[in-house]
């Protein structure tokens, strides 16, 4: 197996074709959003191609954002020799100057293969539920509800936003630009971009993002840190998905971090149901060299 550098200029179309033959034979997206979005737009960060009989056999991308001090991982292949995927893992090492963080989806052989070295520094449960929910929504007086606007509405979103996730290593320290490219994706839907003002501030929101005609999502949702204990994340998160069921979905689908007990327990209250586990593995800085 080779393994080499991405060239941004010549690679992307061919390891583009790779992961959508991936994603298609496995039913899950082989890298994460923020991977993706790197990879076919900004290039901050670095792939890694492995060839075999000059033949793409898996892609390893590999950011460093902005505002964290870690570099971030994801593998994607199906199928890989353990040995092989060591080669790929310590060719990103020797790229990143700090401890890596490694996302695997699911029970993949990657999963099992991390899990036997690495220690877990996160994990996400993938829930997924009928929709509508039979369960009430209100708005409380002084509060409303309406769609998003582009052009209007990219900074007041933002400082509830980065208020509600302040140091979140993916959702917090949003930019105007990071706002920007996903309304520039064919999946954006303004409509489903749910705002709960407070007079002139967003004092909640949910940003529903569809995935094929019958499956919608809780892309991201938040309430300001000004806005929580008053009991709007319930009536968030059931007027979005009544959104997305009034477009024809028949499922909802969420993320959710399983440090944030708050979250699965109202989620799980709502009839949600675990999916799929993903987990982030911590391979410290030196690896494979100055780890035994």
């Amino acid at each position: 197996m080779n393994i080499r550098r991405l060239r941004p200029g010549t690679d992307i179309d061919e390891v583009y074709v790779f992961l959508g033959q991936l994603e298609a034979e496995t039913g899950i997206p082989p890298l994460g959003e923020s991977k993706f979005v790197d990879l076919v737009g900004p290039h901050r960060g670095v792939g890694f191609i492995a060839e075999e009989r000059g033949s793409i056999c898996a892609y390893l991308h590999l950011l460093q954002r902005e505002s964290s001090q870690v570099w971030e991982l994801e593998v994607a292949a199906e199928q890989l020799p353990k040995g092989d995927l060591e080669r790929l893992l310590a060719a990103a090492a020797t790229e990143a100057s700090s401890p890596m963080l490694w996302w695997t989806f699911g029970e993949s052989e990657s999963a099992a293969f991390a899990g036997a070295r690495f220690p877990v520094a996160r994990t996400l449960h993938k829930f997924v539920g009928s929709i509508p929910l039979p369960d009430p929504w209100h708005v409380p007086e002084g509060v409303r509800v309406a769609h998003f606007r582009p052009g209007i509405d990219e900074e007041h979103w933002l400082v509830a936003n980065n208020a509600a996730f302040e140091g979140h290593l993916e959702n917090g320290a949003w930019t105007v630009a990071d706002v920007l490219e996903r309304e520039s994706r064919g999946w954006f839907d303004a409509a489903g971009f749910r705002l709960w003002w407070a007079d002139d501030r967003v004092a909640g929101f949910c940003w529903t993002k569809r995935h094929g005609p019958e499956l919608g999502e809780i892309y991201v949702i938040g309430v300001h840190p000004e806005f929580q204990g008053r009991g709007l994340g319930r009536s968030i998160v059931i007027e979005a998905l009544s959104y997305l069921a009034g477009e024809g979905c028949r499922t909802g689908m969420l993320y959710v971090d399983t440090a944030n007990a708050t979250a699965l327990d109202l989620y799980q209250s709502l009839g949600f149901v675990l999916e799929r586990v993903d987990r982030c593995f911590a391979i410290p800085n030196g690896w494979p060299h100055e780890v035994q």
